[in-house]
């Protein structure tokens, strides 16, 4: 699959309040908002989500935008972060292949663009449009670049495959 386009959101109120109260709060790049604590089988929100009423909204339309692709059933929601890459930086060339990767699809939304950004998966690369969904199969080679001179911010959520969908 590499890189597949599932549907289109209207990040701007989500991007503006990650702008104005929570890039701080991102640490090594990241910032959690559903992870997988200790023994736990299924990721859960992070406290962060609790006053982030546009986070968890959108994140309640990927998984609506995701349904489509599961023949009409929204999948669960697994980890979800925010990224951020700053200028000149890229992050390395990973697959995964756990037990966790077999149950889940990625999805990179670009909440915040940088010229000379590019996402790559398997044998696709892209310059991820502002609000455009896109399935990435993180089982393949992905990697992140930024050769631009500003800040590249992705919303990165997995969705999971329903259990009961031999076709997915």
């Amino acid at each position: 699959m590499g890189i597949q386009p599932l549907g289109f959101l209207d990040t701007s109120v989500f991007s503006a309040w990650f702008t104005l109260k929570m890039k701080d709060k991102v640490q090594d790049g990241i910032l959690q908002l559903r992870e997988l604590r200790d023994d736990q089988l299924e990721p859960t929100d992070c406290a962060i989500l609790k006053d982030w009423k546009s986070a968890r909204a959108l994140l309640s339309r990927i998984r609506t935008s995701a349904a489509p692709y599961f023949k009409g059933r929204a999948p669960l929601l697994g980890k979800a972060w925010v990224e951020v890459l700053p200028p000149g930086a890229g992050t390395p060339w990973l697959a995964d292949s756990s037990d966790y990767a077999e149950q889940h699809l990625r999805t990179r939304t670009c909440l915040i663009p940088a010229p000379g950004a590019v996402s790559h998966c398997g044998q696709a690369a892209a310059g991820l449009n502002v609000g455009l969904i896109n399935l990435f199969d993180h089982k393949l080679l992905c990697s992140e670049t930024n050769h631009g001179e500003h800040p590249r911010v992705h919303l990165i959520v997995d969705v999971k495959i329903p259990v009961d969908d031999p076709d997915t």
